[in-house]
Parts: C-alpha cells; structure tokens; sequence
C-alpha cells in the first residue's frame, strides 16, 4: 500500500512540474533581478519597428547605443543619414539593418560596424524572440569588442513586455561554439548572420590565417540548436 502511495504522489510531482514547464518555457521571465522594457504599438502586435525603438530606448546608456539612436530617429523622420551610415528596414521579414562605415584615415585603415535585428514567432503562440547581433571590423579583419556578439531579448504576447538575456539555457545558447582548430591555440572571433528570410543563423568563425568555418545554428520553434 505505501509502494502504490509512493508511486502516486511521485506520478503527481512529475505532472505538476511538467505542467508547470509547459507554462513556463522561458524562465528567466521569472528572475526578479530581471528589469524588463514594455514595447509599445499600435494595431494587433508589435513590428520590427516596435522592437527597435524598445531596444534603443529614449535614453541610450553609451556612446553606440547614442549613435545607433541617431540613426534610427533620423531615419524615421526621413531625414538624410550621413553618407557613411545606413538603415535598412525590411517589415515583411522582421528584420532591421544599422551600417556604420570608418574611411581609412591616417591613423587607421577604416572599418565597419553592422548591427542586424530579427524576431521570430515562437511555436507556444505566446512567445516572441527578438535577436541583436553586432559585427565589427578593423581594415577588413573582423574584432572581438564589447559591444559584438548575438543578443536576445524573450517578448511575452500577453503582457507585452521583453526580457533581455544573453546566452540562455532556454534558448540553446548555453552551449559553446566549437572553435578549435587542429595545431592552434587561438581564440577566433565569431560573428554572428541574422536571417533576413529563413529563420535559421549562421555563425561564422574568423581564424587568424584568414580561414573561416560556418556553423549552422537551427530554429526549432521555441530554442535554437547548433549544428556542430
């Protein structure tokens, strides 16, 4: 009889908590360190353009996050944008594009910034992932900075607020990159290509002999897995 109890009460636990994951697929929503931004729109759910303006913010925190804040208001009141900037906003695909060019000068040999965005629509029907990935370049080597790097912020439908994080479990992104190569020692950059159509990235590994390798990172509905 206490074997039978025994084996209800753990039947019971496991329900519960298997319920309680189905809920609650990304629990970093839960963290109460966790300071969430509210993006606001208008209409029935929230453009690429609205996931913007909730990442950049009113207040930008850094000089990047200023430029890229420049931009991004000048671009949406039509305004010229310096011969070295760009935007692209593509609303069908939920993707947006910043590209900041550096002349070569005296000092340097130039470089290149790009920060791409892209959301998916995840397979719970409550759940939004919205990506940043930064790349940078210095005379036309690609540079590990602060600022480089993917990105993810976790949109929940119902109360219309974001959670930022960054490589989290429940996303896949716990796992790391397989970088090594045969005879070395190095730490290669990776840059990370968001989807402008498809819904899978591709993490480019930049070695110092000026060989790459591509690494496949699959969108399966609610995480990311990759293919290495």
């Amino acid at each position: 009889m206490k074997t039978m109890r025994f084996y209800l009460i753990m039947v019971a636990l496991m329900a519960v908590s298997m319920s309680v994951a189905a809920q609650n697929p990304y629990p970093e929503e839960d963290d109460p360190d966790d300071y969430p931004r509210v993006v606001k729109f208008a209409g029935q759910k929230p453009t690429i353009n609205d996931f913007v303006n909730a990442w950049i913010g009113d207040e930008p925190e850094d000089e990047f996050t200023g430029q890229l804040y420049e931009m991004w208001r000048d671009f949406k009141k039509n305004k010229p944008l310096d011969k070295n900037h760009k935007v692209t906003v593509d609303a069908k695909n939920g993707f947006a594009c910043f590209e900041i060019n550096y002349p070569p000068d005296e000092y340097s040999d130039g470089g290149q910034t790009i920060v791409e965005m892209v959301y998916w629509n995840c397979s719970d029907g409550k759940h939004k992932i919205f990506a940043i990935s930064t790349k940078q370049w210095d005379g036309g080597k690609p540079v590990q900075t602060e600022f480089g790097g993917v990105y993810f912020g976790i949109y929940n439908n119902d109360t219309h607020k974001i959670h930022y994080n960054n490589g989290v479990q429940s996303l896949g992104f716990d796992k790391a990159i397989k970088t090594g190569k045969e005879g070395t020692d190095e730490y290669p950059v990776i840059t990370y290509d968001l989807p402008r159509v498809g819904k899978d990235i591709k993490a480019i590994v930049h070695y110092d002999d000026g060989t790459t390798k591509d690494v496949l990172i699959k969108w399966t509905g609610m995480k990311f897995e990759i293919q290495q």
